[in-house]
């Protein structure tokens, strides 16, 4: 097993060696230049020089991507032009709202789309079959951005109950100081429930509307596992046996059948966090995707480039996880050579 990690580790090196490349060269091919818009009016041939030689903008690619590599392997991504900061502070001050608001979504879209997806196996041509067609093909048919904007009209408004807009600690509450910057999860873990519902009020409709499309993926993937397992022999040979069906449901079917549900939803994890943007901007979500958004408006290249340089972190080491995850679900794949 241990032979089973490494090697999977190993696998993650060049990967992301090789998409810190891509991710540098799209970058660079970006229209536009950062220190112009910085300078405006005063960009004067001289005041442009220094500032690309300030932020590492001009030279050849080649030596800029090694400089730009060794930098980011000890941590530094570089500086924002336009904020001053550095990226990796701007970073750890938006990630926690994005990590927050996708773990969210795709805990409702897991909890509705497995329950839907196994009932809508076990009962096909049922009314909940219906809902679990509709949901899959709503879910990947409507535009994330429009739906944002549908719910917003219907569900958000100066006197509803749901909240938009960014939210920080002062507006959960006065005198509220959040280490960690996960209001959600930090207001529950400390039992104050005032600011627990402010956060629910906050993050409710960004993260049912970001939960569409991994809801459809899950409940469709989830009926076809659970359809497959349930046709198998050992199912027939356990209700053979005299099993309740419930228990024949719970310990043989639903678990086998999970396996591919598990890595379709740790890929969709990686989507959430890296494929927020439109959500985010819509819902003015303080996160990682508007702040990427922003950056691209304003040509700010070290601020793009270490968001998505994370994003691609996020989506190979999510990967990795799921297949680590294999391991202890199916105990076939911990079998040498297998």
């Amino acid at each position: 097993m241990l032979t089973l990690i490494a090697r999977r580790l190993l696998t993650v090196i060049p990967l992301l060696l090789v998409a810190s490349l891509i991710v540098y060269g799209l970058v660079e091919l970006f229209p536009g230049n950062a220190c112009t818009v910085k300078l405006q009016k005063h960009a004067t041939q001289e005041k442009l020089d220094a500032c690309m030689t300030a932020y590492d903008l001009d030279g050849p690619f080649p030596a800029r991507y090694a400089r730009f590599l060794g930098k980011a392997v000890q941590g530094d991504l570089g500086k924002s032009i336009l904020q001053e900061r550095r990226v990796s502070d701007l970073i750890l001050d938006k990630l926690p709202a994005t990590i927050e608001l996708s773990l969210v979504a795709l805990a409702i879209a897991f909890l509705f789309g497995t329950w839907i997806g196994t009932r809508s196996a076990l009962k096909p041509g049922s009314w909940i079959d219906a809902i679990g067609q509709i949901v899959s093909t709503a879910g990947v048919s409507i535009p994330v951005f429009w739906l944002a904007m549908m719910v917003m009209s219907q569900f958000a408004g100066k006197d509803a109950w749901f909240r938009l807009g960014g939210w920080d600690a002062t507006t959960l509450g006065p005198d509220v100081a959040y280490a960690t910057r996960f209001y959600l999860f930090e207001s529950l873990f400390r039992l104050e429930f005032d600011a627990f519902v402010m956060s629910i009020r906050y993050i409710t409709l960004p993260a049912l509307t970001l939960a569409t499309i991994p809801l459809a993926t899950i409940t469709r993937m989830t009926r076809s596992s659970v359809l497959e397992e349930a046709s198998k022999d050992y199912v027939t040979t356990a209700r053979a046996k005299g099993l309740p069906e419930k228990l024949v449901i719970r310990r043989h079917v639903r678990r086998n059948a999970m396996i591919p549900v598990v890595t379709i939803t740790g890929l969709q994890l990686g989507v959430l966090l890296s494929g927020a943007v439109l959500t985010e901007t819509v819902f003015s979500w303080p996160g990682l995707g508007r702040a990427m958004i922003s950056a691209a408006d304003s040509r700010n290249y070290p601020v793009i480039m270490g968001c998505m340089l994370l994003f691609v972190c996020v989506f190979v080491l999510v990967n990795l996880l799921v297949d680590l995850l294999y391991l202890w679900i199916d105990p076939r794949m911990r079998v040498s050579g297998a």
